[in-house]
């Protein structure tokens, strides 16, 4: 059984592992045991590895937060869902938690390009799916000037991925590349014509610092966020005006952070249509509401909002952002999140002002669902150190980083069924006491 994504899932839970290592159980570690409950119980078998000319083989690279994730799946005519090969993830390292995200989605595809050919060989041709496009930098053959991986780096993902892009026959390429989205509720699989129709992309917006000074109070970044508190799951949206130096937010319960960004998108829409604006610039960090507004969202216009006849994900929300976008002109422009300060400039650091407001504040977590996230770490830590006392279990939890109270693990040796019959055996006098 493989679990897509499976090291960035669990990533939240992997100090509890390490030795002299604080670990603290909060709204993010919750999340992940909960999300890898459902995968493992929805996990997918592995199909076997077919072979032919009608076979086409696709492998889906996306890089996140915390690492990479890329999966092989084959499908064949009459299929409406592929199967799949295989499923891989991994955390960052060393410095490569550093890469822009532009090196990080190649970096995952390269990862996953060796990983595929391992499989399926290097005779056979691959369909490339990254989330943004790779293949053009490869052929490029240069190192763009704003970069964080050596150029040793750029130069072994080049040769490799060119190398197996070159093989076979020019109407035959080893890989070719379909830039696709990933929302939540997407199932996997390009029909014909999405397979040979890449990504129509509009005029992007310009760098906010490129702007006429009469345009910048038309300019909104925007952001979304979701999390677990206590125990249900909320999201929250904001816009940020630069030249205002004004955020505004909005909230809402259950959804994601997918449905956050576009919540954020229509928030943006609310301010410039009451202010009567002539024009829109968005500035987002989200690849899916940016490439949606380059060009997916006519697409899905022009298929009733459905894809192999199913309602497209968030579809409402879709349809009115593409009303609104067709009376209002509107253009967008993606920003790279999280860029070290060394290198921010005006526009990061918009991009990180509406990041901060679209968070939710970790003081509203349940104090009494996080107790007992703490007497769960508690019970656990006393249970593995064979059933000490308090001073020893604390002591066995500080030495493997996870930072318990006194009185959490004075609470749960109280309530141990185990340390109970051990002290009632201890208390009960062997048959030869013979009270000297």
């Amino acid at each position: 059984m493989h679990i897509p994504e499976y090291s960035q899932i669990v990533s939240p839970l992997y100090l509890v592992t390490r030795k002299k290592n604080d670990f603290h159980w909060g709204p993010e570690q919750q999340q992940a045991f909960a999300q890898i409950k459902q995968e493992i119980a929805h996990a997918v078998a592995l199909g076997p590895v077919r072979t032919g000319p009608d076979v086409k083989n696709v492998l889906y690279s996306a890089a996140g937060n915390n690492g990479l994730s890329w999966s092989l799946w084959q499908k064949v005519p009459g299929e409406t869902r592929g199967r799949p090969l295989g499923f891989w993830s991994r955390s960052y390292r060393g410095s490569e938690a550093n890469y822009t995200p532009t090196e990080k989605e190649i970096l995952a595809a390269y990862e996953g390009v060796q990983a595929a050919s391992e499989v399926i060989g290097t005779e056979a041709q691959l369909l490339l799916a990254p989330r943004l496009p790779v293949l053009g930098w490869m052929f490029k053959g240069k190192v763009p000037s704003t970069h964080h991986a050596t150029d040793a780096t750029w130069s072994k993902w080049i040769a490799l991925i060119t190398q197996r892009a070159h093989i076979g026959n020019p109407n035959r390429p080893g890989i070719l590349e379909i830039i696709t989205n990933w929302p939540e509720g997407e199932n996997f699989g390009l029909t014909d014509e999405e397979e040979q129709e890449q990504v129509t992309r509009a005029e992007e917006g310009p760098p906010y610092n490129q702007l006429p000074a009469e345009e910048t109070r038309y300019a909104l970044f925007t952001d979304g966020s979701c999390r677990i508190v206590g125990m249900n799951r909320k999201w929250k949206a904001a816009v940020w005006s630069p030249t205002r130096q004004v955020a505004q937010a909005t909230e809402g319960e259950g959804g994601s952070s997918q449905l956050a960004e576009l919540k954020a998108v229509q928030l943006a829409l609310d301010i410039a249509e009451r202010e009567k604006w002539p024009k829109l610039y968005l500035y987002t960090d989200s690849w899916m509401v940016a490439n949606a507004l380059w060009g997916w969202l006519d697409r899905w216009k022009k298929a009733n909002w459905q894809r192999r006849g199913k309602p497209i994900w968030a579809a409402d929300e879709w349809k009115d952002i593409a009303t609104r976008v067709e009376k209002l002109p509107v253009k967008v422009r993606h920003v790279d999140a999280h860029v070290p300060k060394s290198r921010a400039n005006e526009e990061h650091q918009n991009n990180e002002q509406v990041d901060q407001a679209a968070k939710i504040e970790v003081s509203k977590i349940d104090l009494d669902w996080q107790h007992k996230g703490e007497l769960f770490l508690a019970r656990w830590a006393h249970d593995a150190s064979g059933h000490q006392g308090r001073d020893a279990t604390y002591k066995w939890a500080q030495d493997r980083g996870v930072d318990l109270t006194m009185d959490s693990i004075s609470q749960v040796i109280h309530d141990c069924e185990t340390c109970a019959a051990i002290k009632q055996a201890k208390r009960v006098k062997p048959l030869w006491y013979g009270g000297r």
